[in-house]
């Protein structure tokens, strides 16, 4: 059975802006007349109706979509000194929204608006520290500004919070730690906390394992819009773990994840699909899955892809076309597609028999741990010049 794939705790962005999140009309909405009013009051020098007009412009309410003149008037408001538009111009640098992409510019506004009391532009800075976003990675700064921020209110840094605990990063591993402030962003409702707090319970780290609690959390945090504790509830039940095992049931979540956006559904959906778990056996619909999910970036089901073409399933067997897509898993990471591409010149297939080729390859998975490759660079060795042995 190839791999299923289960995702690890991640890190949460601040949100863009309360004020900036796109709604649907509701029954006598007037986005123009709204802006009438919001440019008499900014033309008497109002900052939050200047901050309010640079929202129309970035979000297209009422007005063509226009990111210069939203930052002109978010410009305007933040020189009056509103904090909530120093951080929308900060998001306008970092994405390149009508300006070219400016982490040091983005941090730059991100400073003004945290000294300014924005726990949101706080937690940003901890965010930039923690994956080396236009700064050099820094784990200490980074808790410095998530600690800011969470004082401030900020649930995204509460969880970031957690996750430099749960894995030692700038502090030393605590799990309980960990756990407290996945707690404190869990009752704000932040659904990646949720999921965080299930995965501490299934794997018991710093708690007693208990499958029943773990479940319990990813219910929550499916509730609240986490796609990856939907996948985490479909592993749930494929593995039977606290519950009976349902390859049904885990196929229902993993739809749900999957139409959610998260590319590891995808790929355990083609999982099931390829070796008939709770379906009929289809190869084609495992390719499907396999596609949607490489689109997405995902290392595994690029693998997958090129399992199929090398042996003929669901597609006409051709190593040219395995050999692609083991290349592209490989360039992602994958030491199974690294593994694979040193098979293939290790047999001839597809390409000339290159023992070194194989032997290169080989090398780059076992340097990423996979215990099989390190097998196939003995037997490379143990066969010498290819020449099959004797059975041991």
């Amino acid at each position: 059975m190839l791999g299923r794939i289960v995702v690890v705790a991640g890190l949460l962005f601040a949100p863009l802006s309360a004020l900036a999140v796109e709604t649907a009309p509701t029954e006598g909405q007037d986005y123009a007349a709204a802006k009438g009013w919001y440019e008499k009051a900014a033309a008497a020098g109002d900052a939050t109706a200047m901050h309010k007009l640079g929202l129309l412009y970035e979000e297209g309410q009422g007005v063509a979509q226009d990111y210069a003149a939203a930052r002109g008037w978010y410009e305007k408001a933040a020189a009056k000194g509103l904090a909530e538009s120093m951080y929308n111009l900060g998001i306008l640098d970092e994405f390149g929204r009508g300006v070219a992409q400016d982490y040091p510019a983005a941090k730059g506004w991100y400073d003004k608006a945290a000294a300014a009391g924005d726990a949101d532009a706080m937690q940003k800075l901890g965010y930039f520290y923690d994956v080396g976003q236009g700064v050099p990675q820094d784990y200490a700064a980074a808790k410095d500004w998530y600690e800011k921020a969470a004082a401030g209110g900020s649930a995204s840094a509460m969880n970031n919070l957690g996750v430099l605990y749960e894995n030692g990063q700038g502090v030393k591993q605590d799990y309980a730690r960990a756990k407290t402030w996945y707690e404190k962003a869990a009752a704000a409702d932040t659904g990646d906390a949720m999921r965080s707090i299930g995965r501490l319970y299934l794997n018991g780290l710093g708690v007693t394992q208990d499958y029943a609690a773990a479940k319990g959390w990813f219910e929550k945090a499916a509730s609240a819009g986490s796609a990856e504790a939907m996948n985490d509830l479909g592993l749930v039940y494929e593995d039977g773990q606290g519950v009976a095992k349902d390859d049904a049931a885990a196929k229902g979540w993993y739809e749900k994840a999957a139409e959610a956006g998260n590319p590891f559904a995808m790929t355990n959906l083609g999982s099931l699909y390829e070796n008939g778990q709770g379906v009929k056996q289809d190869y084609a619909t495992a390719k499907l899955w396999y596609e949607k999910a490489a689109a997405a970036g995902n290392a595994q089901s690029m693998y997958n892809l090129g399992a199929l073409y090398e042996n003929g399933q669901g597609v006409k067997k051709d190593y040219g076309a395995a050999k692609l897509w083991y290349e592209k898993a490989a360039d992602a990471g994958s030491s199974e597609g690294m593994s694979a591409l040193g098979t293939l010149y290790a047999e001839g297939w597809g390409v000339a028999r290159d023992r070194s080729a194989a032997k290169l390859w080989y090398e780059k998975a076992a340097a990423l741990g996979d215990t099989g490759a390190m097998q196939k660079i003995a037997a490379l060795f143990e066969k010498g010049t290819g020449k099959a042995g004797a059975k041991r």
